[in-house]
Formats: structure tokens, C-alpha cells, sequence
């Protein structure tokens, strides 16, 4: 009974800035902050039995980390999120990605960029997040320790810098350099995403006494988990992380688009006079037209293509013996700028 009273009272705490929590079952009708509500209600009742089996994460920090993560999603993500059929389908649908084998049967679009793939790097000044000479002492021989890759204040509680070191919340995986310093033994680092098995590889190999050093691309765990990654040493070693870049998923710009023209006159001649226009390189053609005088013949208007892609637009004009008739071709032209 009293963990039904915790649970419920930590929902209705991180609920009730979306607009307050309803009893119903269903989201049909609800104004946007009610729906809102309700779709997290039902993701955090229904995940945090999986979030504390799998990770042994206290529900409670869970419910509070989730809070932004729930508060910024785009409604339709957090309506796939909210029927996805497993842990990884949710976190990806929350998170931007294809939630496929959601129950709507996947008649959504994919979003741009999946957690997994199609992600965007950003560069970071070096930032230290993490050095074990500063706080917690040397990772023990054979041991794992967890790091966060996400602050609201700064990195000095694990060892790291006073800033944030322009890391995003919920970033798909880092680049750092792991640097081993004068471990008891010769032996390795492996860095892997919180929550997971460790993998049979190493991110740096290290000997005994020096101090050594490499570049590392580290997936995250997500979204608001306790921590976004661990390091296994095989043997007692102080550690220090410093990271240069992160990865996300694009984010949707508004498409980039132009119109490309053609204008002139057709020749003194009888019959058809195909006239173009090319759109500008990285652009495709998303449609077209033909114009000129009242009366002009218009024969043909249809994509200009070069191998199979439409690049321009084409017109197979009239022409005539008898008199200059002018013309002029228009191309829209567009593309996806992404991130």
C-alpha cells in the first residue's frame, strides 16, 4: 500500500506542470496540456516496473529526470511513445526516432534521424566532465564506475570542469578522449552506455605506470537515465575524460526552396521548341510551368530529368514563321537543409 501511495504521489508532482492529471483512460477529446497529462501518466505507470527491474533505478529519480524530457516532446512522439510495444521502441519514439511496431502499425512517418542512426555531430571545446584524481579516487581493478554525460550546473561533482561543456540533454553518444593514468598493471579501459552489458572490446589500452591516452566514441544511455555511461578498468587506475563533440538527431528545418526561370524568345520556325531551366546544384525540382503571350502552344510542361532525378523544368513550345512569339520557363526548386 505504501509503495501504490509513492508512486501515485510522484506522479501527480511531475504531472502537474503539464496541466493537471486525469482519471480517464483515453486521450480522445482532451485539450493539448490534458492529453499531455494523460500520455505521461500512462508512460510513467507503465515503464517504471521495467526502469527499476532493468537498471535498479529509484523510480522516483526516474519520474523527476523523465519530467523535461516529457515536457519538450512533440505530442505525436509521446503519443507513439505512450502504445509502444517495448522499453527500446518508447525511448526511441520520445525520443525523435521510428517507434516501429508501435500499435498504430507504423503508419506514421519515421522522424528525422533515428537515436541509432543519421545522427548530426557537434564539435565542443575540450571539456574535462570527469578525473578520479579530483573526486572518487581510482577505479578499482576489474571494477565499473558511472559518469554522467548531462549536467543542469557543472561536472566538478565527478572531477570534471565548472560548466556544462555545451552538452545537450538526451545526446545519442559523445566524443572524448579517455586518458589512463599511471595504472597498477597493464591492462584496459572500456567505456559503454549505463544500464548495458559490457561489451568484449576496449576503448583504451593502457601500461602499467605511464600515462596513456585515446579517442572514443561513447553511446549514451537515454532519456533521463542516473547516469550516461560506465568505464570498466582491468586494472586500478585513475581516469580522466575529456569531451570534443556529442551526436543527435537532425532537427527538422523548414524546407529551403527557390525558383529557377528561363526567359526569351523561340525561333522563327514552325513546330515544336523545347526550352529548360536547370535548378541550382544540391536543389530538386518540386514542380514547374510554361508561360508566354495569351495564346502561346504549349505542347509538353514536365520535370527536366538527369538520371532520374528532376533537376529542372522543361517546356515543348509552339512556335511560328510568322511572328517572334517570347516564352518563359519556371522551375520551384527545393531541398532539405537538415540541421
Amino acid at each position: 500500500m505504501h509503495s501504490k501511495l509513492r508512486v501515485a504521489s510522484l506522479l501527480l508532482a511531475v504531472l502537474l506542470p503539464f496541466g493537471g492529471v486525469h482519471a480517464a483512460s483515453t486521450v480522445d477529446g482532451l485539450a493539448p496540456a490534458s492529453m499531455r497529462a494523460e500520455l505521461a501518466r500512462e508512460l510513467l505507470a507503465r515503464w517504471q516496473p521495467v526502469v527499476v527491474a532493468r537498471y535498479g533505478a529509484d523510480a522516483a529519480g526516474w519520474a523527476e529526470r523523465m519530467q523535461s524530457t516529457l515536457a519538450s516532446a512533440d505530442m505525436g512522439n509521446l503519443e507513439l511513445a505512450a502504445s509502444a510495444a517495448t522499453f527500446e521502441q518508447m525511448n526511441a519514439a520520445l525520443l525523435g526516432g521510428a517507434a516501429g511496431g508501435a500499435a498504430d502499425g507504423g503508419s506514421r512517418p519515421a522522424a528525422l534521424g533515428q537515436p541509432g542512426v543519421d545522427l548530426v555531430y557537434t564539435p565542443v571545446t575540450p571539456c574535462r566532465i570527469a578525473d578520479t584524481r579530483v573526486v572518487g579516487g581510482p577505479i578499482a581493478a576489474s571494477s565499473t564506475r558511472s559518469f554522467a554525460a548531462y549536467t543542469t550546473t557543472d561536472f566538478s561533482a565527478q572531477g570534471g570542469g565548472m560548466g556544462d561543456c555545451d552538452l545537450p540533454e538526451n545526446a545519442s553518444a559523445i566524443t572524448v578522449k579517455l586518458t589512463s593514468v599511471r595504472p597498477a598493471v597493464d591492462g584496459f579501459l572500456t567505456a559503454f552506455p549505463f544500464g548495458e552489458t559490457q561489451p568484449l572490446a576496449s576503448s583504451l589500452n593502457y601500461t602499467q605506470g605511464l600515462i596513456s591516452s585515446d579517442e572514443s566514441h561513447v553511446r549514451l544511455c537515454r532519456p533521463a537515465c542516473a547516469s550516461g555511461f560506465n568505464v570498466f578498468s582491468f586494472g586500478e587506475s585513475d581516469v580522466v575524460i575529456d569531451v570534443t563533440g556529442y551526436f543527435a538527431e537532425p532537427e527538422a528545418t523548414a524546407l529551403d526552396c527557390t525558383v529557377a526561370q528561363q526567359a526569351g524568345n523561340l525561333d522563327l520556325l514552325g513546330g515544336l521548341q523545347a526550352r529548360s531551366v536547370n535548378c541550382p546544384v544540391g536543389y530538386s525540382a518540386t514542380g514547374g510551368g510554361c508561360g508566354g503571350p495569351l495564346g502561346i502552344g504549349i505542347s509538353n510542361s514536365q520535370p527536366l530529368l538527369s538520371g532520374g532525378a528532376p533537376v529542372g523544368w522543361r517546356c515543348d513550345l509552339v512556335g511560328s514563321l510568322l511572328s517572334v512569339i517570347s516564352y518563359q520557363v519556371s522551375a520551384t526548386c527545393c531541398r532539405i537543409p537538415g540541421r
